[in-house]
């Protein structure tokens, strides 16, 4: 069993604790329960083995606790090389470190841990609270390592004090290399687990998909434009194309998905451009939604590094978007456009295809319309009527069977934008009409105050798509036939009474909780327009705004300047404030004590703690160890309780008794050849 004098000291311990706590608090609902479990057991172990009941583990014990935790991890994680089981093992390590923690070095390398888990905080996600929140964890870590210089200094109030002081002066230092460091790559675009849930539209579209997503009011989409802003009907960000059905569920399918044989055009240059000029110019800022699927008004362009463009006017993103991405896109809508002559023959088969039987009503119904001689575009006018006239827009619609077309037009007649489109494109299909469903969001509201378009989850919307000879791919929006207000006015407006009705808190009921919510946005929006996205690019156009034309010399002067100024002036603070600040007496009375020890051969270190001082005199001059031992016991009771008879004390000690112990050890040491 280890010693007493190998043991840290309880306030030691008790910081380091709380350090890890802070910066673990976070991660627990990230990574599996039984991580937390295991820090909570560590430390439990650590405790009992302060008390004196258990001894630290011996090799064989923590070559098993290592095994186990491999063994936990290869279980949990599918893979290695990814985020999550890279944090999660960062984590362990951290945890695992207190089953060994008995000096200040191993208190060190803990703490410094901390850090490195505290940063992981911004892996997936780099919002104000979070920022705040590293803020705080710094704060609690650096309090934690001043903690160790003993006891004195693990006092709460001064530990979290002499944090404070070193990070306001850390702060200058912080903001000139956020200005001039060279722009990396942030750690957060390491593989992640993409099995883990998503947000968002997803890759295939079942009924009861868009509901799911009515109920989120979370930010999907925020796009400013550079000229001209799209009116409200024609706010169509398309994001997917569901060509494959197999009669209840629209997925991508082979030759559309890109992942699954569909061509992407990574470079502008691939895919021609029409002669005139982009309608639309916009910059999207798109949260984080684990998929590469990227959001455009129809025909987009983008120069954006790691964005491509699809055959079917999409954009798509090399790697998932596990973190909030901002892009460019140009638009040209397809009235400006010269169409495509023909659809080929691979697309024309792929946009027909239905399954082989099931929803023969529907069938039935076509076909009969077929025969009285009525073209494609009739067909599509007919059934367009027929929503208009019977069916009804909701967010709670009846649950279908496996004839789920079949049910939902002859039957419930009750549906969202998935119920129209997925059922108009199979109708328009049986028609020999090619048709797809597209789906990504519709509409979006307009923040005056940073003049941009604020998308949110419940604006995600499907529609559909028909191709017309020498008119090429025509939109069709099914739910406007039903609900115009919908992408005149947003869901809102269509919803009624239904919209947000199982949150919460219904802000959009009280118009100072929807001004709150837009002046919150407002902010985070700017916050990632100054923080977040300040690449090298913006980097470059602000320190040439700063210093000019830029060269090694004017980078030179930029870097020392401020440096030199800052630390002027904490000499000036530390000099002025220094001359002009009495000493309190308890302080002068102890400096006294220390400098007639000095005079007896035994100097205090520099930030050595009175207590940790008392018990080195003990360990060099027994003579004098109950006696250091009572002046220091006075003055930590005048100096932290205020205790006026410690200070009385104090002053006795010193005036009386301390003058001849001195002598005698003095005499003592001298004698003795120190």
């Amino acid at each position: 069993m280890a010693s007493n004098r190998d043991l840290l000291p309880r306030e030691s311990l008790l910081w380091i604790f709380a350090a890890q706590f802070v910066a673990l608090l976070p991660q627990l609902s990230q990574l599996p329960l039984w991580i937390g479990f295991a820090w909570a057991f560590a430390v439990y172990w650590r405790l009992e083995v302060f008390r004196g009941r258990r001894d630290l583990p011996g090799r064989a014990l923590k070559l098993l606790v290592i095994a186990l935790t491999v063994a936990g991890l290869a279980q949990t994680y599918q893979r290695w090389f990814a985020l999550e089981p890279m944090v999660a093992l960062l984590a362990l390590s951290f945890t695992l470190k207190n089953l060994e923690l008995v000096s200040r070095r191993d208190a060190f390398v803990s703490l410094l841990l901390a850090y490195f888990v505290a940063a992981t905080l911004f892996v997936r996600e780099q919002s104000i609270p979070y920022a705040l929140y590293g803020l705080i964890a710094t704060l609690v870590i650096t309090a934690a390592l001043a903690a160790q210089l003993g006891s004195f200094s693990a006092r709460p109030r001064r530990a979290l004090g002499l944090s404070l002081r070193l990070l306001a002066q850390a702060t200058p230092l912080m903001l000139l290399l956020f200005v001039v460091m060279p722009r990396l790559g942030p750690l957060w675009n390491v593989p992640q687990d993409t099995s883990a849930g998503r947000t968002g539209v997803s890759d295939s579209m079942a009924p009861g998909d868009f509901t799911r997503l009515s109920k989120s009011a979370k930010p999907a989409l925020r796009i400013s434009f550079d000229g001209p802003i799209p009116p409200p009907e024609q706010r169509y960000w398309r994001g997917l194309v569901y060509s494959e059905f197999d009669g209840r569920t629209w997925r991508q399918g082979f030759g559309v998905d890109p992942r699954n044989g569909g061509r992407v055009y990574w470079n502008s240059g691939e895919r021609p451009l029409p002669q005139v000029g982009p309608r639309y110019r916009y910059q999207v800022i798109q949260e984080a939604s684990r998929s590469p699927w990227l959001f455009a008004l129809a025909r987009p362009a983008s120069d954006s590094a790691g964005v491509g463009e699809t055959a079917d006017d999409r954009l798509v993103k090399r790697s998932p978007v596990y973190s909030r991405f901002a892009y460019e896109v140009r638009s040209w809508p397809r009235d400006s456009q010269v169409i495509q002559s023909t659809l080929s023959g691979a697309e024309r088969r792929r946009n027909l295809q239905l399954p082989a039987d099931g929803n023969l009503r529907i069938r039935d119904w076509v076909e009969r319309l077929r025969r009285r001689g009525l073209s494609g575009e009739e067909i599509s006018s007919q059934l367009l009527a027929l929503y208009n006239r019977e069916f009804t827009y909701t967010l709670s619609p009846p649950a279908l069977g496996r004839d789920s077309v079949d049910e939902f037009l002859f039957d419930s007649q009750k549906g969202f934008c998935e119920h129209f489109a997925g059922s108009y494109v199979f109708a328009m299909r049986a028609a020999g009409v090619p048709a797809r469903v597209v789906a990504g969001y519709q509409g979006g509201e307009w923040v005056s105050g940073e003049e941009y378009l604020l998308v949110r989850e419940y604006d995600a919307h499907a529609w559909a798509e028909i191709w017309l000879d020498g008119r090429g791919w025509q939109r069709v929006d099914p739910t406007a036939a039903v609900a115009p207000e919908r992408v005149r006015d947003g869901l809102e407006s269509a919803a009624g009474e239904e919209f947000m009705r199982d949150s919460l808190l219904p802000v959009h009921r009280f118009d100072i909780l929807v001004k709150l919510r837009l002046q919150w946005d407002m902010i985070n929006y700017r916050w990632y327009q100054t923080v977040i996205s300040f690449d090298s690019e913006k980097q470059r156009d602000t320190l040439q705004r700063l210093v000019g034309e830029l060269s090694p010399l004017r980078m030179a002067l930029f870097f020392a300047t401020p440096v030199a100024v800052v630390l002027f002036g904490i000499l000036l603070w530390t000099r002025f404030t220094g001359r002009g600040r009495k000493q309190p007496v308890v302080e002068r009375l102890y400096a006294v004590f220390c400098k007639r020890m000095a005079r007896a051969g035994i100097t205090r270190r520099p930030g050595e703690a009175p207590r940790d001082f008392a018990e080195r005199i003990a360990l060099e001059s027994p003579p004098l160890a109950e006696f250091s031992g009572r002046a220091t016991d006075a003055f930590e009771r005048a100096g932290y309780g205020g205790d006026k008879e410690a200070l009385n004390e104090l002053r006795r000690l010193l005036r009386w008794r301390l003058g001849l112990s001195f002598r005698v050890s003095a005499r003592k040491n001298r004698l003795m050849g120190h």
